[in-house]
């Protein structure tokens, strides 16, 4: 049984509980990163380094907050 405290941090760190999960599922800890190759068009990577100049993010950062955004909706 979850005390109140602990249900709380969990609602509130839901991204926190949810990679534990993860890593308590499969073994690998979810915040590492991997490299991978794919195409952009010109125009969307010249809007990425826009953005990154512009905020001081990387641009893997950038990518990193738009997939999260995108999977809460």
């Amino acid at each position: 049984m979850l005390s109140p405290e602990l249900r709380r941090i969990m609602k509130e760190d839901r991204k926190f509980t949810d990679m534990l999960e993860e890593y308590d599922r499969t073994g690998e800890f979810p915040l590492d990163k991997v490299r991978r190759s794919f195409t952009l068009r010109k125009m969307t990577m010249n809007k990425l380094k826009k953005v990154s100049r512009k905020t001081g993010k990387s641009m893997s950062a950038i990518i990193d907050s738009v997939v999260e955004n995108c999977l809460k909706e």
